[in-house]
This record gives C-alpha cells, structure tokens and sequence, in this order.
C-alpha cells in the first residue's frame, strides 16, 4: 500500500542511494540479529512469507489502486528483522517484474520494512495487554500503516518527486492515456487529500485480511507464532 510504484530514472540519484545505504545496514544488522536464532530453520517460512507478500503487492484490490503489503503479517509471523530481510527479497523480485524501478527498491525496502518492525512490535505491545490475537494484529496494521504512508509522502516530499507521477503509476488508465510530460504537477496537500480515502479504504481491508491470517494460524498452527519470542523480544 506504501509501495512507490515509479521506474527507474524518477527518483533523484542522491535519494535512491540513500535509501540502499539504509536497507543494506538495516539488512547487515539484521541478518546480525538472526544468526543465533538458527536462521537455516527459519529459511523455508522467510521464502513462504516473502511468496506471500509478493503474491500480495502484485494483485490490485481492483476497485482501489492500492495492493495489500502483508509486510505487517510477516512482521508478526517471522519476527522484525527476518520480517525486514522478507521485504527486501519481495521488493528486489517486484523490481525484476517490472513493479517499480530496481532504484526505488532501497527506498520501498526502508518503506514498507517500516511496517514489519513497527508492526511486530506493536502486535507485542496489544499481546502483553491481554489483547486477543486478531484484534492486536489489525491494530497493528491500522497504526504500522498509518505511518509507513506517512513516511512515503515524507520521501515523495523529500525528493521533490512529482505526485501526479506517484499516483498516475498507480492509475492503470491514467497511465496510459497521459504522457509523463503532460501530467500536471500538484502539491503534497492535494496528493494527501487524493489517497486518503484509498488509504483507508486500503487500510481497512490489511487490517481485517491479516487479523483473519492470525486467528487460522493461531487456531491450526500457533507454533509458527514464536509466542516466546514475543515474550522476549523478537530476534
């Protein structure tokens, strides 16, 4: 939902390279942290989740131009920082399909890698309260995603990226009927005011979708939710 979905040569050099330094210490120091957690055994789900979340961001919802990110349920599902290393690996696969730039993958990494780490550590936060399963998932999500978009319109501010482009790759039609110079330019106000109805719209359906997840997983398999590993802090 917070992916930037803009192809190469948009974003300026200086930002694009920014965001690869961050993703590459944040995946340095995460792989760091999951080297004692018996990475090999985690392996097979960090693939199932990075499928998921791939599977996820590359179907439209249809009626709105957002997708869903899952990055929060993987988060939850493989701890903070294998959550991060999944959105990595999905945002590196949805550049070789041509779903964004290969340059904007550092950014959407540290974008939507956000949700991952503010999402598990939030779900543990509603855990510890006593709140059930699926309700401190889709809390989660509303408030991990509430702030990953934050910081996505922060990054197309930042780097004075037209937001006419940021929203026309995501109107399929708008795309096709307008060339990349005849797209008007419009203010990060108006950009806001134009996805917010999406947004929450997009935000509503995560929420439920991941705290439907949650509750099959925790009533079939409860194991694949490391509950100590809540409990201590996440690897």
């Amino acid at each position: 939902m917070s992916h930037i979905h803009l192809p190469d040569g948009v974003i300026p050099v200086f930002w694009w390279v920014i965001g690869y330094i961050i993703t590459a210490a944040m995946l340095a120091f995460s792989f760091y942290r999951t080297e004692s957690m018996g990475l090999r055994r985690k392996i097979p789900l960090l693939g199932i989740m990075s499928a998921l979340m791939l599977i996820g961001q590359s179907i439209p919802l249809g009626f709105i131009p957002f997708h869903l990110n899952l990055a929060i349920l993987s988060g939850i599902v493989l701890g903070p920082w294998l959550g991060f290393i999944a959105v990595f690996i999905t945002n590196l696969f949805l550049a070789f399909l041509g779903h964004g730039g290969i340059t904007v993958v550092g950014l959407n990494t540290v974008i939507v890698g956000t949700e991952a780490i503010l999402g598990y550590l939030l779900f543990n936060a509603f855990r510890r309260i006593l709140v059930p399963l699926p309700f401190a998932a889709a809390t989660a999500v509303i408030l991990a995603l509430i702030f990953s978009i934050t910081l996505m319109v922060g990054v197309v501010s930042l780097s004075n990226i037209n937001p006419a482009m940021v929203l026309s790759e995501r109107l399929e039609g708008l795309r096709r009927i307008q060339a990349p110079e005849a797209r008007p330019s419009i203010s990060i106000p108006r950009f806001v005011i134009i996805i917010a109805p999406f947004a929450v719209i997009g935000i509503a359906i995560e929420s439920v979708v991941t705290g439907l997840i949650i509750r099959f997983i925790e009533k079939v398999r409860p194991e694949i939710i490391d509950y100590s590993r809540v409990a201590g802090g996440g690897s």
